[in-house]
């Protein structure tokens, strides 16, 4: 009887084994894509509609390392500068994916209403920078001013400044 139990012990251990390999080997390749598709001396803008897959915090959520959550952040600043997912979609993307915070937590972690939080992830309403600033804050990001021009941004972001920033002001 105890021989049967030892058994399938074993059975199960290899079966969560090849699992996790199988997990291993996806983010790998996931990460390789995301590397070439990223690449910081070639900038691509993507016309395409961004696929926003509904996705919920859970407690049961492995959290990322740092690398990964810097990564994640790369990924989502960068769609969101050229256009591809509106700025409540990636706020949505960011408090999922690199924090894993519900509404309620996050929205008690920045200072601002659940149900302001929630109009923002959704585009409804229109807030002040102050508000926009605040969600933002955690992962680094503060409102600014962005070149309507996908082309002209891509141009700014492939050429190293040469004067060292400085402006002509007479």
């Amino acid at each position: 009887m105890s021989q049967d139990r030892n058994n399938n012990d074993n059975y199960a251990d290899a079966q969560d084994v090849q699992a996790t390999i199988r997990k291993l080997r996806q983010r790998m390749q996931e990460r390789s894509v995301a590397q070439t598709y990223f690449q910081p001396s070639s900038v691509a803008v993507v016309t395409e509609t961004a696929d926003i897959t509904k996705v919920r915090a859970s407690k049961n959520s492995r959290p990322l390392d740092t690398s990964e959550r810097r990564l994640a952040m790369q990924n989502v600043i960068r769609r969101m500068m050229f256009g591809e997912i509106s700025q409540g979609n990636a706020l949505k993307e960011l408090r999922l994916n690199v924090l894993g915070l519900r509404q309620e937590a996050y929205a008690t972690l920045v200072g601002v209403s659940r149900k302001t939080l929630s109009e923002i992830e959704n585009g409804k309403g229109n807030y002040t920078a102050d508000i926009i600033n605040k969600v933002f804050k955690p992962f680094g990001l503060k409102m600014g001013l962005m070149p309507v021009s996908p082309s002209l941004l891509t141009e700014i972001l492939s050429t190293a400044p040469t004067s060292g920033g400085q402006s002509d002001s007479r």
